[in-house]
């Protein structure tokens, strides 16, 4: 994997109610980028995100993965959490070290109290947010049912890209809203005319999105009011400064199994999520509590936050750390700033799943882990001499339930 700077990067947390398909999602996009030969799923132990025994016999994930996917010029971290309750720290520091998120939310069961907490946390955070419709392909799911759901608790600022095609009860492909063309399950590589039912529909959530992006800028709601249609630019326009804003939530719709919707879901990721470059900067604190305001960019003093610590019987403790501004060599002077010691920097490895790939260096705004820091914990903030700072705590859930054991 070749090194990308930090407006290549974007980190795009998962979310979503257990059970709705997050990890099959982050499965169909490697094996559509050829990461893998097969999709991996949780139950046969073949997934690359839920690789712990304990996940394998629940089926479900209990520990936040990281999948690296490079796509069009751009390396996009996928941080994929828990969805179950009981796992809420795992979530909470995937939200803190991503800029982005993904929620998904099942074809059948709609609107869940998982789906409602993610939206809570990525609207507490302000984060762009995109929402997949998984699981189309299954029995009794419904487009119509789980859109018009999500428009009515999360309101008018979500709004449908894609919506799915549908022969003698089965799923045959997808109509993308924005370049009205429709793609199908047996012909992937060419898009065909909208079929003539869906027409009506398809032209309703066009004037949705029209809508949504004339709210984005004083001279396209000029146009959408004088009557006047929108050209592709002028789109793409609007639709990048709505979704940054949170103005615009668009609404993607497939099937992770049957690899339906993941490639234009990459394509809207890759197009309308901002980089971590984008950011601008970011809030740090110095040696004196007072604020100071970091550039997210490599030329900057290296600093990073640890967001998660792990113990493996072969190479020691990992640090899981987002590099917030500067680049990170095998041979930098880093200080835990919390600690006040300083940690020598043997090896920097990107994660994917339970695989480590050694590498060189890692850039602002990317995900990698260190081995072997002696003093390092999560929350610790590693930083250079030059500049010592520190970044606020991720604030983890209190459990509700208390125990102690003794031994007899």
């Amino acid at each position: 994997m070749k090194d990308y700077a930090a407006h290549e990067v974007k980190n795009i947390c998962l979310l979503g109610h257990s059970g709705s398909g997050k990890t099959a999602v982050v499965e169909a996009m490697l094996h559509l980028t050829k990461v893998t030969d097969r999709m991996g799923k949780t139950i046969d132990g073949t997934s690359v995100l839920d690789y712990d025994a304990e996940e394998i016999k629940r089926g479900q994930s209990v520990f936040t993965s990281l999948a690296p996917i490079e796509w069009k010029d751009h390396k996009i971290n996928f941080v994929d959490t828990p969805g179950y309750f009981d796992y809420a720290q795992e979530m909470e520091a995937g939200l803190a070290v991503s800029d982005n998120a993904l929620i998904v939310v099942d074809g059948k069961d709609g609107v869940q109290t998982g789906t409602l907490r993610a939206f809570k946390q990525v609207t507490k955070r302000k984060l762009p947010t995109i929402f997949f419709i998984n699981k189309l392909d299954e029995e009794n799911s419904s487009f119509e049912k789980v859109y018009n759901q999500l428009r009515d608790t999360f309101g008018k600022t979500v709004i449908p890209f894609e919506l799915p095609i549908y022969e003698n009860g089965q799923i045959v492909g997808s109509v993308n809203v924005l370049r009205n063309k429709a793609w199908y399950l047996n012909d992937r590589e060419n898009a065909k005319e909208v079929p003539a039912e869906l027409s009506a529909q398809v032209e309703e959530y066009r004037d949705q999105i029209s809508e949504a992006v004339a709210m984005t800028c004083d001279d396209l709601m000029e146009k959408f009011f004088s009557g006047e249609t929108f050209d592709e630019a002028e789109l793409v326009q609007g639709l990048r400064l709505g979704v940054r804003s949170g103005e615009i939530r668009p609404v993607y719709a497939g099937s992770a199994v049957k690899m339906l919707g993941i490639e234009r879901l990459l394509d809207l990721i890759g197009e309308y999520f901002p980089s971590y470059g984008e950011i601008g900067t970011v809030e740090a604190l110095d040696a004196n509590d007072e604020v100071v305001k970091m550039h997210t960019d490599e030329s900057e003093a290296f600093s990073a936050l640890v967001y998660k610590t792990l113990i493996d019987p072969f190479v020691g403790r990992i640090s899981f750390v987002k590099v917030m501004s500067g680049v990170l060599t095998s041979d930098t002077q880093v200080v835990n700033v919390q600690k006040d010691k300083a940690e020598k920097v043997a090896q920097i490895f990107i994660i994917k799943g339970k695989h480590q790939l050694a590498v060189g260096k890692l850039f602002t705004g990317d995900l990698g882990a260190i081995v072997k820091l002696q003093y390092t914990q999560t929350n610790d903030t590693l930083a250079t001499k030059a500049k010592l700072v520190r970044y606020p705590s991720i604030v983890f859930p209190e459990g509700l339930l208390a125990m102690s054991i003794w031994p007899k």
